[in-house]
């Protein structure tokens, strides 16, 4: 009687193996046991997720910052590349002259533009020119003496545009602002290089703003008509309130103009 059990168990597990072996793999939809033809290893299986949509990324371009470029017609070199926001145009310690210029707002913040006038050798002030167009003179030989920069429209209520210049004889001169005069007047020297800054309204000025401009036939004279300005034995001429001015107490000669000072031989004290 025991044989025929084990016999009946044994015969049976024989089947139950066989079906096992042969049923193909079974899966429930909620992670259950799978049941591969290869072995009867039950592997556990995690449900699939469904991707998630992927959030919508909206690229949006920061917007460039606003800029004064401005590039310069050099002496025997043309056309400069631009530069902006208080970068150095034009040359300096070389002798050469700045013949013309173009200046122009690139991504304003308030509308409004740039206008700007040169003042040119043996033709004086020129026109006001704007937003990028040529002031100066192209192929005729002239050097700029001095320049004036100016903002336009609501740009002007917001800026200040600060501009300064390196010119012959005084090199670096002070900071000018919305529409003064930089350079010099009357002296014949020319405008070797430039830079030029936008500040918010009320601002501090980049650097100083004394001596932005010199008029050379401007006239130093006492109540009688004589010359103020004080030549020394070393040749420097003083202007009356300058540094040196009181302690030049012996003057060589006295002048009534820095151009006078000049022909004479003397230059400006620094």
């Amino acid at each position: 009687m025991k044989k025929l059990v084990v016999s009946m168990m044994t015969s049976l597990l024989l089947l139950v193996g066989i079906n096992w072996n042969t049923n193909t793999a079974v899966e429930a939809q909620a992670g259950s046991l799978v049941y591969t033809s290869q072995s009867a290893v039950a592997k556990v299986v995690k449900p699939k997720t469904v991707a998630s949509s992927t959030k919508a990324t909206t690229s949006s371009k920061t917007k460039e910052a606003m800029k004064v470029n401005y590039s310069t017609l050099i002496q025997s070199s043309g056309w400069q590349p631009k530069v902006n926001n208080g970068k150095t145009s034009g040359t300096v310690g070389k002798g050469k002259r700045l013949e013309a210029i173009k200046i122009e707002l690139s991504n304003p913040e308030f509308k409004g533009g740039i206008t700007y006038q040169t003042n040119v050798q043996s033709k004086g002030w020129l026109g006001w020119k704007s937003n990028g167009q040529v002031s100066g003179t192209q192929g005729e030989s002239k050097r700029l003496e001095a320049i004036k920069i100016k903002l336009t429209g609501e740009m002007e209520k917001k800026y200040d545009v600060y501009y300064r210049v390196h010119s012959e004889t005084f090199g670096w001169q002070g900071w000018a602002k919305n529409g003064e005069s930089a350079g010099t007047l009357g002296f014949g020297f020319r405008l070797e290089g430039m830079e030029i800054k936008l500040v918010k309204k009320g601002n501090k000025a980049p650097g100083t703003i004394n001596n932005t401009f010199r008029d050379g036939n401007k006239k130093y004279v006492d109540a009688k008509g004589k010359g103020l300005i004080k030549g020394s034995s070393s040749k420097i001429y003083h202007l009356p309130n300058s540094q040196y001015y009181k302690s030049t107490t012996k003057p060589k000669a006295m002048f009534a103009t820095e151009v006078q000072a000049i022909k004479a031989g003397y230059r400006p004290a620094k």
